[in-house]
C-alpha cells in the first residue's frame, strides 16, 4: 500500500501545484469540435468515421453534437487515428467548471 504523505508543508504543497500546473495542459478546444475536425481532416462521413474508429455511427453523431456524455473508451477510438490519448486539461484562467462537463 502507497503511503500517504499527510504532514507536507504549505511550501511542499505549492510546489506540487506548480508541478501540477507544467504537467497538465491548458484546454483549447471542445471535444464535440475536436472529434468532428479530426474526421473532416480523414475526409469521411461521420458514418464512414464511425466504422473506421470501431463506433456506432449514432454515437459518433451524438458526439459531435454535443449530446450525451461519450465513455473515455469511446473518445479513445476516436482519436487513435491521429496517435492522440484522452487526458486531463486544465480550464483556461478565469473560466468556470461547467456541470456534468
Amino acid at each position: 500500500m502507497q503511503r500517504v504523505h499527510r504532514n507536507l508543508s504549505r511550501d511542499e504543497v505549492e510546489l506540487l501545484r506548480k508541478k501540477l500546473a507544467v504537467l497538465v495542459p491548458e484546454e483549447r478546444e471542445r471535444i464535440p469540435e475536436l472529434i468532428r475536425i479530426m474526421r473532416l481532416i480523414t475526409r469521411k462521413s461521420q458514418a464512414e468515421y464511425a466504422r473506421f474508429c470501431g463506433v456506432a455511427p449514432r454515437v459518433l453523431a451524438d458526439i459531435e453534437a454535443g449530446k450525451g456524455s461519450p465513455r473515455v473508451e469511446t473518445l479513445e477510438k476516436l482519436v487513435r487515428p491521429f496517435g492522440l490519448r484522452v487526458g486531463v486539461v486544465s480550464l483556461p484562467y478565469g473560466a468556470a467548471p461547467r456541470e456534468g462537463k
